[in-house]
């Protein structure tokens, strides 16, 4: 059985590769965090409402590429993927609402007449009082520190998704040309099945016209010849409809490169789930449930906090008309938290905080479910790979060697070259389809708990 032509360094290092490169420029906050603060009074008047960042990827497509290795095919499906553009947009939009969640309330304008377009002596505006002041709402109980601390973790947890998106787009892409790579060698491993079956004929058709040979075994020869040739036309098209899905990842309208390299591994290594359960933690999709327990914490923090009624102070010039005087006033208000004290709120709140972090263990059992499954998939196709490889398909070749031989002897008929032939072949597919489904479980394992398996 030949070498397989051209993949596998790693999922992991193309991955962490890829994603390397569009992290290095992100910034998730305009602003420094929040526990750089230990009051309002610390935070200033003005946030800079931060300026957009310049989104990674390309708009333009790629060019065609003659060969097509799988950190290309993993770096184009990122670089391209508008999915990922759009969440990265989301984390600027939130940078934006995390400045705006600082920002103190506006001062209010007053403008205030009294007494005027009465009757007899209020008939007119001689008799008006004019008001002119200004009110500011004071904000108690932290709460625009309060409303940044849950803003910014608001940020955070967009970081998270972008990430979760990243690694998806990622193990899509190569999964997509695990298919690719070993349609190509399903359709090498066709050709020579090709090859073979007409020096067979040909043989045979010799033997017929020596009169050593049955018409009926060209017939025979040639329905072989017609099915392998079959067989090619078919993964021909296998390979076209693998490369069209690969390419649309990144958007191409038509297939963008003209074949696939890379070397499918010869491991069967499976590690048990219990040795990958602590690496799930590396999981973006997990790790940002600790953000996001944080995050409902902040906002009951902001609930308790929005309990603590505010003041509003004032201060103005008052003018009387019918004396021409002038008088300073002043006020201060705030509301008595009779009635409402912003129980339901509160209530709401600490109940999504128990919530989340329910939900935090949903998602790890989910996860884990599905890395016990992908390890499952895993087990199935490395038992059945190293059997073919190490007890299949060395018998089923030394078989075919032995019934070429004793047909060239005259030992054995057609049926029996024909059928070892077919085994021999039909295993070496079986070999091809149980390493990409080892391949493709094992893209899996690696991008749920973000480390190669090949040092474990």
């Amino acid at each position: 059985m030949p070498a397989l032509t051209g993949f596998r360094s790693g999922f992991c290092v193309a991955l962490a590769a890829s994603l390397l490169a569009g992290c290095s420029s992100l910034e998730t906050s305009s602003l420094p965090a929040p526990d750089a603060y230990a009051s309002d009074r610390d935070l200033p008047l003005r946030p800079v409402v931060p300026s957009p960042q310049p989104v990674p990827g390309d708009s333009a497509q790629p060019g065609y590429a003659e060969a097509l290795s799988l950190r290309d095919a993993v770096r184009r499906a990122i670089l391209f993927s508008p999915a990922i553009k759009a969440a990265f947009i989301e984390i600027d939009a939130r940078r934006g609402e995390e400045a705006q969640s600082a920002v103190k309330p506006n001062p209010e304008l007053l403008v205030e007449v009294e007494n005027f377009a009465g009757s007899k002596d209020k008939s007119g505006f001689d008799s008006a009082e004019e008001t002119f002041g200004f009110a500011q709402m004071i904000e108690l109980g932290d709460k625009r520190l309060k409303r940044l601390q849950a803003a910014h973790l608001d940020t955070s947890l967009a970081g998270w998704d972008h990430e979760t998106l990243r690694v998806k787009v990622a193990t899509d892409a190569a999964q997509a040309f695990v298919d690719v790579l070993i349609a190509q060698e399903r359709f090498k491993v066709l050709g020579e099945f090709v090859s073979i079956a007409k020096k067979t004929k040909d043989s045979i058709d010799a033997r017929v016209k020596g009169g050593k040979a049955s018409p009926i075994e060209l017939d025979r020869a040639a329905v072989a010849l017609a099915r392998a040739e079959a067989l090619q036309k078919g993964e021909r098209v296998r390979i076209d409809a693998a490369k069209r899905k690969l390419s649309a990842l990144w958007g191409a309208p038509k297939i963008d490169f003209r074949h696939a390299v890379g070397r499918l591994g010869n491991g069967y290594a499976a590690p048990q789930p219990e040795t990958l359960l602590v690496l799930l933690d590396n999981n973006p999709a997990l790790a940002r449930w600790g953000d996001e327990i944080n995050r409902r914490v902040a906002q009951l923090d902001l609930e308790h906090a929005k309990a603590i009624p505010d003041i509003t102070v004032g201060a103005g010039l008052r003018t009387y008309q019918e004396n021409d005087s002038a008088a300073m006033v002043a006020s201060v208000s705030m509301p008595i938290p009779i009635f409402d004290r912003n129980q339901g709120n509160i209530a709401a709140a600490e109940r999504r905080v128990a919530k989340a972090e329910s939900e935090h263990q949903a998602t790890r059992n989910d996860l884990y479910a599905t890395l016990v499954e992908a390890l499952g998939e895993l087990n199935v196709a490395a038992t059945q790979l190293k059997a073919l490889e190490k007890d299949v398909l060395p018998g089923a070749q030394q078989a075919y060697d032995k019934t070429k031989i004793g047909f060239d002897e005259g030992k054995f008929d057609i049926l029996s070259v024909l059928d070892v032939q077919r085994t021999v072949f039909e295993t070496r597919l079986e070999v091809l389809t149980a390493r990409a489904d080892y391949e493709k479980a094992r893209v899996r394992v690696e991008a749920l708990v973000g480390r190669d398996l090949s040092g474990m």
